[in-house]
């Protein structure tokens, strides 16, 4: 919870809605009159963006002492009741499981829609809320099915190779751009640039995976391939660290290295971008007129947060890594030292937290003491 809370303080366009006081839990709808409510319905009526503002309010406050999140740690569990335990739990489900019900709590609009292109109910879609394009071809016709759909964070696998040690079919890998390795021996050194290339790569699905080709008018072998149709504020990569093969009956952790970037070119991996090299740079009305349609301003990224995992597979321990006027602090539960570049890049990071460059630098001209 620590871990994911620090990445989500400084995440700059959700702190300053909850420090421009865009959610303020005095007036917030779900905490009035509670003495007219039942102890059942004030259970129900917890607010966590309420929490949440409450911890944006003491974390910026000045005071140095740590702060407890208990009551907002009561909250979730009201939530999240098949989370509610003292067993340890993934930091990357809690993340999903604080946007899930951040949305729940605080949608701006019921009138908005989810579908594609419309990521803006509320705060936590403004801000993570992405949109994947998924193009399927039929190898013997040719025609396309064309689907879009949301994602909140994009999971990547370190390395094709090394899931095959487990006989694990390699999953689709999400991701764009990084930095190269340098082209030496070591082999357990992964890149977000590798990952990101096979997250655009087309691939041919498997026999049992055939798709009903509409133009056939039956199942064919077909090609499929991903691109980011519109990106996030924030975007939000999860690293696969954890395998599960239910070939071998057995689970591991991977520990190798992932080398990335402190700063994300994600333009490659957009659809525009994507599909232009398909068709050989041609331009398309449809691809030129679309609405999320991608500057090449806003598709330059700045790492804030790294979240990593250290331990084993059944126990371990989370700590985020933040950076602040281009200097790296390490929050440790209630400690903070600074640490160097070094230390970060070498991290077993989990979770990687990139934000649109032009608001990395307007925070950096904002900044707040640690």
């Amino acid at each position: 919870m620590n871990s994911v809370l620090q990445a989500l303080l400084h995440a700059p366009p959700l702190r300053n809605y909850f420090l421009g006081d865009r959610h303020n839990r005095y007036l917030c709808p779900r905490q009035t009159p509670m003495r007219r409510r039942s102890a059942e319905a004030n259970d129900k009526a917890a607010c966590l963006a309420c929490d949440l503002d409450e911890i944006y309010s003491a974390a910026f406050s000045g005071e140095r002492t740590p702060y407890s999140p208990a009551k907002f740690l009561y909250s979730w569990w009201q939530h999240a009741s098949n989370l509610a335990s003292y067993e340890q739990q993934d930091a990357h489900e809690f993340f999903i499981s604080i946007l899930d019900h951040i949305h729940e709590n605080i949608k701006d609009d019921q009138h908005k829609s989810l579908a594609q292109g419309h990521g803006d109910c509320c705060i936590a879609h403004r801000v993570f809320s992405g949109i994947l394009r998924s193009d399927v071809t039929c190898t013997h016709c040719g025609f396309t099915s064309t689907t879009f759909e949301p994602c909140m964070d994009i999971s990547l696998d370190l390395d094709a190779g090394y899931n095959n040690s487990l006989g694990v079919a390699n999953p689709k890998v999400h991701v764009r751009n990084g930095e190269r390795s340098s082209g030496g021996t070591n082999t357990k050194v992964s890149t977000l640039m590798r990952c990101l290339e096979r997250f655009t790569r087309a691939e041919r699905l498997d026999a049992e995976q055939k798709f009903f080709c509409e133009r056939c008018k039956e199942r064919q072998e077909s090609l499929k391939q991903m691109s980011i149709r519109r990106l996030p504020l924030v975007s939000c990569f999860h690293i696969k660290r954890f395998e599960h093969s239910s070939v071998k009956k057995m689970s591991r952790k991977v520990d190798h290295c992932l080398q990335f970037p402190f700063s994300l070119d994600m333009a490659p991996y957009l659809s525009s971008s994507i599909l232009r090299s398909r068709f050989g740079n041609r331009i398309f009305p449809s691809e030129a007129s679309d609405a999320d349609s991608v500057s090449e301003f806003s598709s330059e990224f700045e790492i804030f947060a790294v979240i990593m995992h250290s331990g084993k597979l059944e126990a371990g321990h989370y700590v985020t890594y933040l950076r602040l006027n281009n200097h790296w602090y390490k929050c440790d539960d209630a400690w903070v030292t600074r640490v160097e570049e070094h230390t970060v890049r070498t991290s077993q990071a989990y979770m990687l937290f990139y934000v649109q460059k032009t608001l990395y630098y307007k925070a950096c001209e904002r900044a707040t003491a640690v």
